[in-house]
Parts: C-alpha cells; sequence; structure tokens
C-alpha cells in the first residue's frame, strides 16, 4: 500500500510540475507580448484624447429675486452671449420678491434680528454653485458685505466672480462691472 501510495503522489507531483511549468511558460509570453500591446494602447488613447473635445465652461449667474424687474433683460443678454463663447449657462433665482431683496440690500450691522432670505438664498446659490464647479459665477449681490465671504471662498477653489450692480471687495470678486455690461466683463472670466 505504501508503494502505491507514493506511486500515486509521484505522479500528482509531475502533473503539479507540468502545470505549474506551463503556467509559467504562459505568464513569461504574456509578459513578452505586453509590451508591444501596451504601447499600441497608449498611442490608441492618445489619439481618441486629441478627438475628445474639452468639456464646455460653465456660467452661472445668480440674480436678486424671482420677479426684479430687469431679470428678462439680463438673462436674455447672458444667453446670448454664452451661446456664443460655447458654454453653459444655469441661471439662479432667489426665491425672493424684488420688494425684500431691495430691503435686504439697505440692511447694516447686525442681521439677526432682521429677515434676510434674500441674503441666505443667494449664498445658499453660491455654495451650490461651487458644488457644482461651475467656471464662473455672475452675480447682482442682494447685500455686499454679507456675501463677501462667500464669494470670497468661491474664488479661494478657483472659480472666477463677476459682480455687478452693487459693489463688493475686492477679495470677493475678479471684476466689478455695471448691470448693462454685466454678460461681457462675464464672457472675459471664460
Amino acid at each position: 500500500m505504501d508503494f502505491m501510495w507514493k506511486q500515486w503522489a509521484g505522479k500528482q507531483y509531475r502533473g503539479f510540475a507540468a502545470l505549474f511549468l506551463l503556467a509559467a511558460v504562459f505568464l513569461t509570453l504574456s509578459a513578452c507580448g505586453r509590451g508591444e500591446h501596451e504601447e499600441e494602447a497608449l498611442m490608441m488613447r492618445a489619439e481618441n484624447a486629441e478627438d475628445v473635445d474639452e468639456e464646455a465652461p460653465t456660467l452661472a449667474l445668480v440674480l436678486t429675486s424671482r420677479d426684479g424687474a430687469e431679470n428678462d433683460e439680463l438673462i436674455g443678454s447672458f444667453r446670448e452671449m454664452a451661446q456664443e463663447q460655447g458654454a453653459e449657462l444655469l441661471v439662479r433665482l432667489p426665491d425672493v420678491s424684488e420688494e425684500d431683496a431691495l430691503k435686504a440690500r439697505e440692511l447694516t450691522g447686525s442681521f439677526v434680528l432682521c429677515e434676510v432670505d434674500p441674503i441666505e438664498y443667494q449664498m445658499l446659490l453660491i455654495n451650490e454653485l461651487v458644488a457644482e464647479n461651475v467656471d464662473v459665477i455672475a452675480i447682482y449681490p442682494n447685500h455686499s458685505e454679507a456675501l463677501e465671504p462667500v464669494l470670497a471662498a468661491a474664488r479661494s477653489v478657483g472659480i472666477r466672480v463677476c459682480a455687478f450692480g452693487q459693489q463688493v471687495g475686492e477679495e470677493s470678486c475678479d471684476v466689478y462691472t455695471t448691470v448693462e455690461e454685466a454678460s461681457g466683463a462675464a464672457a472675459e472670466l471664460l
């Protein structure tokens, strides 16, 4: 019985050795051919990368209220400019009235006891746009002092800011301009 066991174990050993040798030969051959195939694959990827267009830049327009008198005109001029630039336009309107937005602009001092929805809405919109990784934010601020830290934070992560209609601090925007020239100034930032 001992002899049969040794004979069986010897056959198993030779089978494992043959399998191991076959696997080693296969791995060696595949490694030799891999260099050529990898080089071809890299060349094909490089050629395909040249054919892929860069992603269109994104411009966000943040206005003062949902019913602002100049909203339609501003949105139209920004749409036209974005189309000319090949950019995607995102329009964000705070869910507040123009009257509330005007009141917010007049606030000074502490906001703790005041109704500041117009300001909060714009702050939230800026944060959302930063999360969406837009390229440029064009904003008509409801309150420059309150929005300065949020706009400065957006700039710190590489988003360019165009403020118009109400002046904000230098660290809060890349360019400040008038309402009439806002779309042109934003186009230059793209």
